[in-house]
């Protein structure tokens, strides 16, 4: 299990130094079955999402990454790769593949600190060739999105009555 340390406001690990991105590394994690759900990651206050909950649903093609500084774990993401030739009438030609991150966040007390932009950069050494996309819910992780250059795809229509848009890399 991930160990989770208390990080202070001011972005620093209680008794230790500033947070810096420089360490940062990424760890593959796989699921694991208890009784009738999968569980891939602890639970952790530093991560909102209900995306993280044990489910029922077996894990198929996701795929999971845990982004740790020191040992503690700062970030997250769940992702399909298809490393095909991959056309869709939104993104266009995608001749290399795609690899759709369909859950991304940073913990709650390490955010606006650059963790998100080198968690990316990790992704992209690790899978060079496929166009990377993102899937989003809502207006925050839409700041993040558009924050970090990428093109904002809407849809041509409404989605289930959410307001999901998709973005990629340019």
């Amino acid at each position: 299990m991930l160990e989770n340390k208390p990080i202070s406001h001011d972005g620093t690990l209680k008794d230790e130094k500033p947070v810096s991105t420089d360490t940062l590394s990424m760890v593959e994690v796989a699921p694991r079955k208890a009784r009738t759900l999968w569980h891939t990651f602890d639970a952790s206050k530093e991560f909102t999402r209900p995306w993280w909950k044990a489910s029922s649903d077996e894990p198929g093609t996701c795929h999971w990454l845990s982004f740790q500084l020191d040992g503690i774990e700062v970030a997250r993401c769940k992702f399909n790769l298809i490393e095909k030739p991959h056309p869709t009438p939104q993104l266009g030609d995608m001749p290399e593949g795609q690899l759709d991150i369909l859950a991304f966040e940073v913990a709650a007390s390490t955010r606006r600190r650059g963790i998100g932009r080198k968690a990316l950069e990790l992704i992209r050494r690790r899978y060079p060739m496929p166009r990377l996309t993102a899937l989003n819910d809502d207006a925050e992780s839409r700041k993040f999105w558009d924050g970090v250059g990428w093109i904002r795809q809407e849809p041509n229509e409404v989605f289930m009555r959410s307001d999901r848009v998709t973005y990629s890399e340019r």
